[in-house]
């Protein structure tokens, strides 16, 4: 055991939730990713009624998730679930559990009760049980290092914890009861692209931006075709329809931004592929540009919706500044209808070519 060591992180493309921030912060180690990532990332899918807890208001579709982890399928980590109750039956002991996975270059993501967490929104506030992931140590100082939402901002970022607090932290978080997912613990590691033919290796995949951009639009259920796995999911919806179902559930979820910032996020992607698409030759250069300053348009967009939002959640009298609402639904009706439009010309442009 070395006195301290930390595994590489790098700036994620996608932090709405700590599931997909996790994920990419390690797999953006290197960009060998990337033609896997531009190839998906498409797909939205969101709850009709955001009153249903079983999943998330809105997301990035990614196909079936097990053990709550939304990331089994990915050819660039490997996963190991288990639960706080094996360590304390076996290990006994978090901190040196923590330690010796890092030593075998696993990064270790688990809840911690972020009410101790000096540097999160919850210090000293209320209990707010959060994942947050391990990815270094340093015996000497009696630190981890570690990411997760920072501050109000709650921008992912990296920072330090000491062993105590951690230690605090972890004990604290409650519903610790085997098979509650807050009891899991995940181990990732990245997987070496030598070590078999589809571990890190993807080229891109055209058909499938085809396929997915045309389900987006006739907001297809994208789960039926992974019926072998589960029944259909009827409580979400998909594609345009998600802006159906945040207009409906945004004057009693208005507290809620995080739907609003996803959709930011999956404009920002798709700027990024229309990018990625010219620089590899499938978009020729005019029909690029249009796309290009479109989506761009949309972000911004998206970003005065979510500014707006975030103006009527501080608001000291929502009633009388309830036209933000309704600015809101109007500028999603407007969005919807102009990404309709650019969405069909793109699949012209990409099925030419």
């Amino acid at each position: 055991m070395t006195s301290a060591k930390k595994l590489p992180l790098a700036e994620p493309r996608i932090y709405a939730y700590s599931s997909h921030a996790t994920a990419l912060s390690i797999m953006s180690i290197d960009e060998d990713y990337l033609p896997w990532f531009h190839s998906n990332y498409i797909q939205l899918c969101g709850l009709k009624d955001y009153r249903v807890t079983v999943d998330l208001p809105l997301d990035f579709y990614m196909g079936p998730r097990k053990d709550s982890n939304y990331y089994v399928n990915t050819n660039w980590l490997t996963f190991l679930s288990t639960e706080r109750q094996l360590v304390e039956r076996t290990c006994g002991d978090i901190i040196k559990y923590v330690v010796a996975c890092i030593d075998q270059n696993d990064y270790v993501a688990l809840h911690l009760d972020e009410f101790y967490m000096e540097d999160r929104w919850a210090y000293n506030s209320r209990k707010w049980d959060h994942e947050n992931l391990i990815f270094g140590y340093d015996l000497e100082r009696r630190i981890f290092h570690i990411i997760g939402f920072k501050g109000i901002n709650r921008k992912f970022e990296a920072s330090e914890i000491s062993f105590d607090v951690f230690q605090q932290a972890y004990d604290q978080c409650d519903d610790r009861d085997l098979n509650d997912w807050r009891s899991q613990i995940f181990l990732i590691r990245k997987v070496p692209s030598e070590i078999g033919p589809f571990k890190g290796k993807y080229e891109f995949d055209l058909d499938l931006v085809i396929h997915t951009m045309e389900e987006y639009l006739a907001s297809r259920d994208a789960t039926k075709k992974f019926s072998m796995f589960h029944n259909s999911l009827d409580h979400l919806v998909f594609g345009l329809e998600v802006y159906d179902s945040m207009r409906t559930n945004l004057p009693n979820f208005w507290f809620d931004y995080r739907p609003m910032h996803v959709l930011l996020e999956h404009k920002s992607c798709m700027v990024e592929r229309i990018q990625y698409l010219k620089d590899n030759g499938y978009l020729a250069e005019d029909p690029c540009t249009y796309f290009h300053e479109s989506y761009r348009k949309m972000v911004r967009t998206c970003m005065v919706m979510r500014s707006t939002q975030l103006r009527y959640i501080a608001s000291k009298d929502r009633e009388k500044d309830s036209h933000l609402l309704d600015k809101i639904i109007t500028e999603l009706d407007q969005l919807a209808a102009f990404e309709q439009e650019v969405l069909e010309r793109m699949l012209v442009a990409l099925k030419q070519s």
